[in-house]
Protein backbone atom coordinates (compact mmCIF):
# COMPACT_ATOMS: atom_id res chain seq x y z
CA UNK A 1 0.00 0.00 0.00
CA UNK A 2 1.23 3.61 -0.93
CA UNK A 3 1.46 6.88 1.53
CA UNK A 4 -1.53 8.58 0.91
CA UNK A 5 -1.97 12.26 1.57
CA UNK A 6 -4.39 11.39 4.65
CA UNK A 7 -1.76 9.41 5.79
CA UNK A 8 0.35 12.77 6.94
CA UNK A 9 -2.09 13.66 9.14
CA UNK A 10 -1.95 10.65 11.23
CA UNK A 11 1.99 10.66 11.65
CA UNK A 12 1.12 14.00 13.35
CA UNK A 13 -1.83 12.66 15.32
CA UNK A 14 0.49 9.57 16.63
CA UNK A 15 3.38 11.69 17.47
CA UNK A 16 1.21 13.82 20.14
CA UNK A 17 -0.67 11.02 20.98
CA UNK A 18 2.61 9.14 21.93
CA UNK A 19 3.46 11.50 23.80
CA UNK A 20 0.86 12.36 25.73
CA UNK A 21 0.79 8.74 26.57
CA UNK A 22 4.24 8.73 28.11
CA UNK A 23 3.27 12.01 30.26
CA UNK A 24 5.18 14.28 28.24
CA UNK A 25 5.22 18.10 28.70
CA UNK A 26 3.99 19.89 25.54
CA UNK A 27 7.27 21.45 24.84
CA UNK A 28 8.87 18.23 24.65
CA UNK A 29 5.91 16.68 22.54
CA UNK A 30 5.86 19.88 20.38
CA UNK A 31 10.12 19.10 19.67
CA UNK A 32 9.16 15.73 18.47
CA UNK A 33 6.81 17.02 15.92
CA UNK A 34 9.37 19.58 14.62
CA UNK A 35 11.66 16.96 14.17
CA UNK A 36 8.82 14.48 12.18
CA UNK A 37 7.66 17.78 10.26
CA UNK A 38 11.66 17.98 8.81
CA UNK A 39 10.81 14.41 7.45
CA UNK A 40 7.89 14.78 5.68
CA UNK A 41 9.58 16.99 2.61
CA UNK A 42 11.49 13.14 2.35
CA UNK A 43 8.56 11.24 2.38
CA UNK A 44 7.85 9.29 -1.08
CA UNK A 45 4.48 9.08 -1.86
CA UNK A 46 5.33 5.52 -3.45
CA UNK A 47 6.63 4.08 -0.16
CA UNK A 48 4.56 2.11 2.56
CA UNK A 49 3.16 3.98 5.62
CA UNK A 50 5.68 1.70 8.10
CA UNK A 51 8.38 3.26 6.10
CA UNK A 52 7.40 6.67 7.87
CA UNK A 53 6.23 4.88 11.27
CA UNK A 54 9.84 3.87 11.63
CA UNK A 55 11.13 6.96 11.21
CA UNK A 56 9.01 8.33 13.80
CA UNK A 57 9.41 6.01 16.21
CA UNK A 58 13.17 6.60 16.05
CA UNK A 59 12.74 10.02 16.64
CA UNK A 60 10.32 9.55 19.85
CA UNK A 61 12.72 6.78 21.25
CA UNK A 62 15.74 8.86 21.18
CA UNK A 63 14.01 11.94 22.53
CA UNK A 64 12.39 10.68 25.32
CA UNK A 65 15.82 8.78 25.61
CA UNK A 66 13.81 4.94 26.11
CA UNK A 67 14.51 2.38 24.04
CA UNK A 68 11.07 0.54 24.72
CA UNK A 69 8.96 2.68 25.69
CA UNK A 70 5.46 0.60 25.34
CA UNK A 71 7.23 -2.04 27.39
CA UNK A 72 4.68 -1.78 30.11
CA UNK A 73 1.81 -1.81 27.75
CA UNK A 74 2.97 -4.81 26.24
CA UNK A 75 3.58 -6.51 29.09
CA UNK A 76 -0.40 -5.48 30.53
CA UNK A 77 -1.79 -6.89 26.61
CA UNK A 78 0.19 -10.29 27.32
CA UNK A 79 -1.11 -11.07 31.25
CA UNK A 80 -4.88 -9.80 29.84
CA UNK A 81 -4.65 -11.97 26.86
CA UNK A 82 -3.17 -15.04 28.63
CA UNK A 83 -5.44 -14.61 31.59
CA UNK A 84 -8.39 -15.31 29.46
CA UNK A 85 -6.31 -17.60 26.61
CA UNK A 86 -8.64 -20.63 28.64
CA UNK A 87 -11.79 -19.12 27.84
CA UNK A 88 -10.11 -18.56 24.08
CA UNK A 89 -9.51 -22.10 23.52
CA UNK A 90 -13.05 -23.36 25.35
CA UNK A 91 -14.36 -20.86 22.02
CA UNK A 92 -12.52 -23.40 19.46
CA UNK A 93 -13.67 -26.67 21.12
CA UNK A 94 -17.12 -26.12 21.63
CA UNK A 95 -17.43 -24.17 17.55
CA UNK A 96 -18.90 -26.40 14.52
CA UNK A 97 -15.94 -24.96 12.57
CA UNK A 98 -12.71 -24.91 14.76
CA UNK A 99 -10.77 -23.72 12.18
CA UNK A 100 -12.73 -21.22 11.12
CA UNK A 101 -12.86 -20.09 15.07
CA UNK A 102 -9.68 -20.03 15.75
CA UNK A 103 -9.35 -17.45 12.46
CA UNK A 104 -12.48 -15.10 14.52
CA UNK A 105 -10.58 -15.34 17.30
CA UNK A 106 -7.07 -14.68 15.56
CA UNK A 107 -8.44 -11.92 13.84
CA UNK A 108 -10.80 -10.28 16.83
CA UNK A 109 -7.08 -10.17 18.94
CA UNK A 110 -5.55 -7.48 16.53
CA UNK A 111 -8.09 -4.65 18.07
CA UNK A 112 -5.30 -4.27 20.82
CA UNK A 113 -3.20 -2.03 18.45
CA UNK A 114 -2.01 1.36 20.87
CA UNK A 115 -0.86 2.86 17.13
CA UNK A 116 -4.23 2.82 16.27
CA UNK A 117 -6.45 3.41 19.17
CA UNK A 118 -4.39 4.69 21.96
CA UNK A 119 -7.19 5.18 24.79
CA UNK A 120 -8.36 1.55 24.01
CA UNK A 121 -9.78 -0.03 26.62
CA UNK A 122 -8.50 -3.28 26.54
CA UNK A 123 -10.31 -5.43 29.41
CA UNK A 124 -14.12 -3.97 27.49
CA UNK A 125 -12.32 -5.08 24.01
CA UNK A 126 -11.67 -8.50 24.97
CA UNK A 127 -14.71 -9.11 27.35
CA UNK A 128 -17.15 -7.92 24.39
CA UNK A 129 -15.29 -10.50 21.97
CA UNK A 130 -15.43 -13.38 24.43
CA UNK A 131 -18.84 -12.87 25.38
CA UNK A 132 -20.37 -12.19 21.65
CA UNK A 133 -21.52 -8.74 22.58
CA UNK A 134 -20.03 -6.97 19.31
CA UNK A 135 -20.47 -7.99 15.65
CA UNK A 136 -16.61 -7.48 15.14
CA UNK A 137 -16.72 -10.71 12.93
CA UNK A 138 -18.32 -11.24 9.78
CA UNK A 139 -19.19 -15.05 8.03
CA UNK A 140 -17.19 -16.53 4.74
CA UNK A 141 -20.14 -15.29 2.47
CA UNK A 142 -18.54 -11.60 3.38
CA UNK A 143 -16.26 -10.27 0.54
CA UNK A 144 -13.11 -9.27 2.23
CA UNK A 145 -13.38 -12.91 4.32
CA UNK A 146 -12.13 -14.98 1.88
CA UNK A 147 -12.31 -18.14 4.77
CA UNK A 148 -12.53 -20.77 2.12
CA UNK A 149 -9.32 -20.05 -0.02
CA UNK A 150 -7.48 -19.67 2.90
CA UNK A 151 -8.69 -23.10 4.41
CA UNK A 152 -7.60 -24.47 0.45
CA UNK A 153 -4.12 -23.25 0.74
CA UNK A 154 -3.70 -24.29 4.26
CA UNK A 155 -4.50 -27.89 3.27
CA UNK A 156 -1.94 -27.61 0.40
CA UNK A 157 1.33 -25.85 2.14
CA UNK A 158 4.54 -27.59 3.80
CA UNK A 159 5.78 -24.39 5.19
CA UNK A 160 4.00 -21.33 6.56
CA UNK A 161 5.24 -18.33 7.96
CA UNK A 162 3.05 -16.25 10.45
CA UNK A 163 4.14 -13.18 10.92
CA UNK A 164 2.88 -11.70 14.06
CA UNK A 165 1.46 -8.02 14.73
CA UNK A 166 1.30 -6.68 18.47
CA UNK A 167 1.61 -7.58 22.10
CA UNK A 168 -1.41 -9.45 23.38
CA UNK A 169 -2.54 -10.11 20.34
CA UNK A 170 0.12 -12.67 19.95
CA UNK A 171 -2.13 -14.94 22.67
CA UNK A 172 -4.41 -14.76 20.31
CA UNK A 173 -2.32 -15.63 17.24
CA UNK A 174 -1.32 -18.69 19.37
CA UNK A 175 -4.88 -20.15 19.37
CA UNK A 176 -4.87 -20.24 15.65
CA UNK A 177 -1.51 -21.40 15.21
CA UNK A 178 -2.11 -24.04 17.71
CA UNK A 179 -5.29 -25.04 15.87
CA UNK A 180 -3.27 -25.41 12.68
CA UNK A 181 -0.88 -27.49 14.21
CA UNK A 182 -3.33 -30.04 15.51
CA UNK A 183 -5.08 -30.22 11.71
CA UNK A 184 -1.62 -30.09 10.10
CA UNK A 185 1.22 -32.10 12.42
CA UNK A 186 2.91 -31.95 9.68
CA UNK A 187 2.94 -28.55 8.58
CA UNK A 188 6.19 -26.45 9.31
CA UNK A 189 5.71 -23.05 10.99
CA UNK A 190 7.65 -19.87 12.03
CA UNK A 191 6.37 -17.53 13.63
CA UNK A 192 8.41 -14.25 12.78
CA UNK A 193 7.92 -10.88 15.19
CA UNK A 194 9.83 -7.31 14.91
CA UNK A 195 13.84 -7.11 15.19
CA UNK A 196 14.13 -4.28 17.70
CA UNK A 197 10.98 -2.16 19.83
CA UNK A 198 7.85 -0.27 17.88
CA UNK A 199 5.06 0.71 19.03
CA UNK A 200 3.49 -1.84 20.83
CA UNK A 201 4.88 -4.54 18.01
CA UNK A 202 5.89 -7.92 19.11
CA UNK A 203 9.50 -9.11 20.30
CA UNK A 204 10.71 -12.31 20.42
CA UNK A 205 10.69 -11.76 24.42
CA UNK A 206 6.76 -10.84 24.23
CA UNK A 207 6.06 -14.71 22.02
CA UNK A 208 8.37 -16.38 24.69
CA UNK A 209 6.42 -14.57 27.40
CA UNK A 210 3.07 -16.17 26.24
CA UNK A 211 4.62 -19.64 24.95
CA UNK A 212 4.51 -19.33 21.81
CA UNK A 213 7.83 -21.08 21.30
CA UNK A 214 6.85 -24.06 22.62
CA UNK A 215 4.94 -24.70 19.94
CA UNK A 216 6.46 -23.15 16.99
CA UNK A 217 9.79 -21.71 16.36
CA UNK A 218 10.33 -18.04 16.49
CA UNK A 219 12.48 -15.58 14.60
CA UNK A 220 12.71 -12.01 14.15
CA UNK A 221 12.46 -9.94 11.01
CA UNK A 222 15.24 -8.17 11.97
CA UNK A 223 13.98 -4.42 11.92
CA UNK A 224 12.55 -1.79 13.89
CA UNK A 225 9.49 -1.56 11.14
CA UNK A 226 6.57 -0.80 12.04
CA UNK A 227 5.22 -3.65 9.60
CA UNK A 228 7.40 -5.59 7.41
CA UNK A 229 9.44 -4.09 4.66
CA UNK A 230 11.52 -6.68 3.11
CA UNK A 231 14.31 -4.47 2.20
CA UNK A 232 14.89 -3.99 5.83
CA UNK A 233 14.51 -7.56 6.98
CA UNK A 234 17.55 -9.84 7.72
CA UNK A 235 18.79 -12.57 5.91
CA UNK A 236 17.19 -15.29 7.89
CA UNK A 237 14.21 -14.14 7.81
CA UNK A 238 14.14 -13.24 3.81
CA UNK A 239 15.46 -17.00 3.27
CA UNK A 240 12.38 -18.35 5.32
CA UNK A 241 10.09 -15.91 3.69
CA UNK A 242 11.56 -17.55 0.29
CA UNK A 243 11.12 -20.61 1.54
CA UNK A 244 7.75 -20.38 2.78
CA UNK A 245 4.35 -21.64 0.47
CA UNK A 246 1.99 -20.21 2.75
CA UNK A 247 2.11 -16.92 4.46
CA UNK A 248 -0.16 -15.01 7.30
CA UNK A 249 -0.18 -11.56 7.87
CA UNK A 250 -1.36 -9.88 10.89
CA UNK A 251 -2.26 -6.26 11.53
CA UNK A 252 -2.51 -3.08 9.37
CA UNK A 253 1.14 -2.95 9.12
CA UNK A 254 2.20 -5.76 7.67
CA UNK A 255 -1.07 -5.16 5.00
CA UNK A 256 0.55 -1.71 4.56
CA UNK A 257 3.72 -2.74 3.50
CA UNK A 258 3.39 -6.18 2.17
CA UNK A 259 -0.33 -5.95 0.59
CA UNK A 260 1.58 -4.95 -3.03
CA UNK A 261 4.30 -8.17 -2.97
CA UNK A 262 4.28 -11.42 -4.42
CA UNK A 263 3.32 -14.61 -2.75
CA UNK A 264 0.81 -16.58 -1.38
CA UNK A 265 -0.35 -14.15 1.59
CA UNK A 266 -3.13 -13.87 3.29
CA UNK A 267 -3.82 -10.91 5.24
CA UNK A 268 -5.72 -10.67 8.78
CA UNK A 269 -6.26 -7.71 10.66
CA UNK A 270 -9.76 -4.98 11.63
CA UNK A 271 -10.02 -2.31 9.74
CA UNK A 272 -9.01 0.41 12.12
CA UNK A 273 -8.25 3.17 9.25
CA UNK A 274 -10.11 5.34 7.24
CA UNK A 275 -7.02 5.63 4.17
CA UNK A 276 -6.57 2.04 4.50
CA UNK A 277 -10.35 0.98 3.94
CA UNK A 278 -10.31 2.86 1.23
CA UNK A 279 -7.37 0.95 0.10
CA UNK A 280 -8.77 -2.05 0.60
CA UNK A 281 -12.80 -0.99 -0.01
CA UNK A 282 -14.04 -1.86 3.06
CA UNK A 283 -15.83 0.00 6.21
CA UNK A 284 -14.08 1.32 9.07
CA UNK A 285 -13.99 -1.86 11.55
CA UNK A 286 -14.94 -4.51 9.12
CA UNK A 287 -13.40 -7.73 10.06
CA UNK A 288 -10.79 -9.03 7.19
CA UNK A 289 -9.15 -12.04 5.73
CA UNK A 290 -7.82 -11.13 2.29
CA UNK A 291 -5.60 -12.60 0.20
CA UNK A 292 -2.38 -10.32 -1.45
CA UNK A 293 -3.66 -8.60 -4.93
Amino acid sequence: MKTYLGCIPCFFKQTIEAGKMMGLPDDKVKRMLDKVALQIPEIELASSPPAMGRIIHRIIREQINNPDPYLELKQKSNEIALAIFPDLKKMVENSEDRLLKAVEIAIAGNIIDYGAVVDLDINKEINSIVNSEEDKIRNESTRHFAFLEFKNSLAKANTLLYLADNAGEIVFDRVLIEEIKNLYPDLQIYCAVRGNPVLNDCLIADAVSVGIDKITTVISNGTDAPGTILDSCSKEFLDIWNASDLIISKGQGNYESLSNQQGNIFFMFIAKCEVLAGDIGCCLRDVILCRNR
